[in-house]
């Protein structure tokens, strides 16, 4: 009796230790979030921060953090969103495509509520497809200006010293004037440099001038239709594009041209070309004064926030930015250049492995997606990483109020456009009559077609073709464009 008591005790000991080690054993569930891998501690942070003061709704789970995020969400979520990210930051112009593949909740009601009553308006609408808003804003940064060091500008015909900064309405050749007056800067001894071969930066002149693309996608934002204006508009019911009015490309071409030539047609000798390098390549001009180009400084420069940093270092209590210049058609009309205005979200995944637990966490996880783009969060990368704040507090923060590139930016975004007074539309707003264009999902066939006929259009100045294209060949140029643009969907 005593040795079955025993060995009735040894077996209860034994089943206690396996269900210890058994417990033991068992992981918690993985919630996991995607974004910049340099940013994944303070990501970790925040979530951790929103999991303890909800600790019951992510009970049996843990975060994790993958560098999948901005550029990456996409190409990655398409592999399987079953298997994506919960909760993860992407460019706005992927917003289409990850709809498509149904890995967006839209926002709606206290969500919808919470996200226009803490971003600023243009952000919010960045996040908008058809009638739906499908993500959270998290930055509004990704837009072009003018970055110039003033030492080459002050007390010149382009300054204005009551505002401490370039004239109103400047254009580039104005620049190129202005380092005319003095002979320390004449001639090919400085360099203004903007991408003249990228689509990104080409297309804002486009919008300037009144052009304008749409895309119509189906109910899973696959698309189904493009269309656009770069070249042509035609009366409805004909076909034959000779028949067209060719006002929006005939001034697009013009403004983009006048941007490096001279009057005469040559390439002014100040424009730098950035060449099929790319721009962000010319190293020596940001960041090393006795590299390759020291006896001939950039300085100015068409770019972004990401290269703040490096000319703030470079040009040091000279550094200086503004809005963009105007541009120019052959009668003197001016435009406002706009910026391709870009945006990266916070978007939440319906098909995450957390909600196919339990569907009812899709409310908890757009809760975390409000906290991970709030003020704190949003201040925090913009101290660490220059990443501008769509949030309005977070606007307000010191830092962020002082820097100079934001604040440019922010003035090219507020920035009116309007036609110019011999325009048939003289006074009316060129298309949302501010300084941005806003980088939604793109037709599928439209980078390289802008970028080739960029490159195309100053290899022909450059090789001193000063019409460039004969009138004919023109009209076939821009009608390929624009056909081209139209033709693909996704």
């Amino acid at each position: 009796m005593k040795k079955r008591l025993i060995c009735a005790l040894l077996i209860l000991v034994l089943v206690a230790s396996c269900l210890t080690v058994l417990t033991a054993c068992k992981k918690d569930k993985v919630i996991m979030l995607w974004g910049p891998e340099e940013q994944r501690e303070v990501w970790l942070k925040y979530a951790n921060q929103f999991k303890e003061a909800n600790a019951d709704a992510f009970k049996g789970y843990v975060f994790d953090y993958a560098g999948s995020g901005d550029a990456g969400a996409y190409g990655n979520m398409s592999v399987d969103p079953t298997k994506g990210a919960a909760i993860y930051s992407f460019a706005n112009d992927q917003m289409a495509n990850l709809a498509n593949l149904n890995a967006l909740s839209p926002l709606a009601g206290a969500d919808l509520e919470w996200s226009q009553t803490n971003n600023i308006a243009a952000a919010v609408e960045a996040t908008k497809m058809g009638d739906k808003y499908m993500a959270y804003p998290l930055q509004a940064d990704n837009g072009f200006f003018m970055f110039y060091n003033k030492q080459y500008f002050v007390g010149t015909s382009v300054w204005d010293a009551t505002k401490d900064d370039l004239k109103e309405g400047y254009t580039m050749r104005d620049l190129y004037a202005a380092l005319e007056e003095n002979s320390a800067y004449a001639g090919d001894k400085t360099k203004i440099m903007w991408p003249a071969n990228d689509s990104w930066y080409i297309s804002g002149i486009f919008f300037g001038v009144g052009g304008d693309y749409e895309v119509t996608y189906d109910a899973h934002g696959k698309q189904q239709s493009a269309s656009c204006n770069f070249a042509y508009t035609l009366p409805e019911g004909v076909t034959d594009y000779n028949k067209g009015d060719f006002t929006v490309g005939y001034a697009a071409v013009q403004a983009i041209k006048n941007t490096y030539t001279n009057a005469d047609g040559t390439i002014n000798a100040h424009f730098l070309y950035p060449g099929n390098t790319g721009y962000n390549d010319l190293v020596s001009y940001y960041t090393d004064p006795n590299g390759e180009f020291k006896d001939t400084p950039m300085v100015a420069t068409i770019n972004g926030t990401w290269k703040a940093s490096e000319l703030k270092e470079r040009w040091g209590d000279n550094y200086r930015a503004t809005v963009l210049p105007m541009v120019e058609d052959d009668a003197g009309n001016k435009y406002a250049w706009k910026t391709f205005a870009g945006y990266k979200h916070l978007g939440v995944n319906p098909l995450c492995e957390f909600v196919a637990d339990n569907p009812s966490n899709i409310e908890i996880l757009h809760k975390l997606a409000q906290y991970l783009s709030s003020k704190e969060i949003q201040v925090e990368r913009y101290n660490g990483w220059n990443a501008g704040p769509s949030n309005k507090e977070a606007l307000e923060d010191d830092a962020v109020k002082a820097d100079v590139a934001l604040k440019a930016l922010n003035a090219q975004y507020d920035r009116v456009c309007v036609y110019p007074a011999s325009h048939a539309l003289a006074g009316q707003n060129v298309g949302n009559g501010l300084g941005f264009r806003v980088q939604d999902s793109v037709p599928a066939n439209y980078w390289t077609p802008i970028q080739n006929f960029g490159a195309n259009l100053y290899v022909e100045y450059e090789a001193g073709k000063l019409d460039a294209f004969s009138a004919g060949k023109l009209k076939r140029t821009l009608a390929t464009l624009q056909y081209d643009i139209e033709a693909a969907a996704q």
